[in-house]
């Protein structure tokens, strides 16, 4: 079986180039590469980085949809379909808005994919995809993988992306956070970040934590402040605002090497 996956830019102009700032591994590929069985050719096409070659063969293609790639994502989509290969769409946009999505796509994933993928797969294997996937659990972080090597050969930044954890308890309008992981919060145990840190620092010159909200446990956070010092490394990550009064919390994420935060106002 041969699996095409597609990273879709925002869009662009003709004869522009796409902001640099933005070209960072993209993690949810990685994740689907890690998740995918042995056995499946895979090939992998970063929109805002190289041309896609639509009549590559394909069995099945695999798009990871945002809000702010949806038409782009749409547009690829009905490449691949108008050439007869089936497309299967996930992500944040895909569960919030299924309906829209499953107008681009034969197959649509709804939830986080570690518990649906590869049921996805066989089915693409055997000729019945169904239209749609769902699941309502939330995996075990300490399952997750991510197989970077399909980034090999590409001029990403030197900015190591990292999951620590997914979720966050606040009802922030504004955010389709809670919606999606139920105000739940989970976090990766911190000797497997550790070691994911540690074998990725050479090629890294700074770490983003991409987790929702890196403070949803303060606990967590701390002990893994405390866990990142020796290493000697610089990040930046996400969290919300309650953590600017715990002064204990804010010593350590500085002491552990944090350059900055990015914090949601509703």
């Amino acid at each position: 079986m041969r699996l095409t996956l597609v990273f879709p830019s925002v869009g662009r102009k003709p004869g522009t180039d796409y902001m640099r700032s933005w070209q960072m591994e993209p993690l949810p590929i990685a994740s689907l590469a890690g998740l995918t069985p042995q056995g499946v050719a895979t090939r992998f096409y970063d929109d805002r980085l190289e041309a896609i070659d639509f009549d590559a063969p394909a069995d099945l293609v695999a798009i990871p949809v945002e809000t702010y790639t949806a038409r782009r994502a749409y547009q690829i989509a009905s490449e691949f379909r108008k050439r007869k290969v089936p497309v299967v769409m996930g992500g944040f946009h895909a569960t919030l808005a299924t309906d829209e999505v499953s107008r681009y796509a034969e197959a649509v994933v709804v939830g986080e994919a570690e518990a649906l993928w590869p049921q996805v797969i066989d089915d693409a294997r055997h000729g019945t995809l169904r239209r749609l996937y769902t699941s309502n659990a939330q995996p075990d972080l300490a399952d997750v993988r991510y197989d970077r090597s399909i980034f090999a050969g590409r001029r990403y930044l030197p900015v190591g992306l990292v999951e620590t954890s997914r979720g966050c308890r606040f009802p922030c309008d504004f955010c389709a956070i809670q919606t999606f992981f139920n105000r739940t919060t989970r976090h990766r145990p911190i000797d497997d970040i550790v070691k994911e840190l540690r074998q990725l620092k050479a090629t890294k010159k700074i770490f983003f934590f991409v987790d929702d909200n890196f403070a949803a446990d303060r606990q967590f956070a701390a002990d893994l402040a405390d866990a990142l010092q020796p290493l000697g490394i610089r990040w930046v990550t996400q969290l919300s605002i309650n953590a600017a009064h715990d002064e204990a919390l804010l010593a350590k994420l500085a002491a552990s090497g944090c350059q900055g935060v990015l914090i949601g106002f509703e």
